[in-house]
């Protein structure tokens, strides 16, 4: 199923994880969410494993972003140019931010912190993120890539992330230029202290272990593709650290032209 959490994982894979693990049926042990890093002792530990629920729009209109004249007159130019654009997971290609934050299909992020990082390792296509909370700037040598360059800082008990140096990407939903700027406000709270609710697929996954609640507000602007900032607010739940597994989607891949290169017997 494209886009599905187990949609691109190879046979093989799931045979090694065996069915179980593959359902998540993984024992729900409070102990199995303890971080192996320490965290700043003046700061929030975000430390753990978190699967988006829901994603809201603050602003109301839906989560489909609002181009302007521009960004439309752009991606309309970029898709003329081609039959049809393949889906970046079906061939193991991360879209970067803001979707990997962005996604309700069921794949976790764990996020490891410590007092001069945080590390935010996705299983979707494996993205990998890093946050730099040791006071730096951003660099002005540095390539530009899907998940951008991002530093923090702390507004009380909320981390600020301030991501820039993404790369372009002209696909829907969420394109991007070299002037896209993301600013996350990242912050804990309580199930019941929130509205959003697990729609039935993300919820029927895997239950979490409690009933923390990581949200991840979130606003998109670029001068070029957006009319006016995007804001979209995530809602993440807390799973067990068993909950994460490889995600093999280029070993099918691999697989096929392993067998195309067969020598004929």
């Amino acid at each position: 199923m494209p886009g599905s959490r187990f949609g691109y994982r190879s046979l093989m894979t799931l045979l090694v994880l065996g069915t179980s693990a593959v359902l998540g049926c993984a024992p729900e042990t409070p102990s199995s969410t303890a971080s192996t890093q320490p965290a700043a002792a003046a700061h929030p530990d975000l430390s753990g494993v978190w699967m988006a629920f829901a994603v809201e729009n603050p602003d109301g209109g839906g989560n489909a972003p609002q181009y302007s004249a521009e960004g439309q007159a752009t991606l309309d130019t970029f898709a003329a140019q081609f039959s049809s654009i393949p889906e970046a997971g079906a061939w193991c290609y991360g879209t970067g931010m803001p979707s990997v934050m962005l996604s309700t299909v069921s794949y976790p992020v764990e996020i490891v912190q410590n007092a001069s990082r945080l590390v935010m390792l996705a299983e979707l296509e494996m993205q990998l993120r890093r946050v730099y909370l040791d006071g730096r700037a951003h660099p002005e040598d540095f390539l530009s890539q899907g998940v951008g360059h991002s530093v923090g800082t702390w507004d009380g008990d909320t981390l600020v992330i301030d991501t820039t140096l993404l790369s372009e990407w002209d696909v829907r939903p969420w394109p991007r230029t070299e002037q896209t700027h993301i600013v996350e406000r990242v912050h804990l709270t309580k199930l019941g202290d929130i509205t959003a609710r697990a729609t039935g697929f993300v919820a029927s996954v895997e239950k979490p272990i409690n009933d923390d609640v990581l949200v991840v507000e979130m606003a998109i602007t670029d001068p070029t593709l957006y009319a006016g900032p995007q804001r979209r607010t995530a809602y993440y739940q807390r799973m067990s650290d068993t909950a994460t597994l490889e995600y093999a989607c280029s070993a099918e891949h691999w697989l096929e032209q392993l067998e195309k290169n067969r020598v004929s017997q």
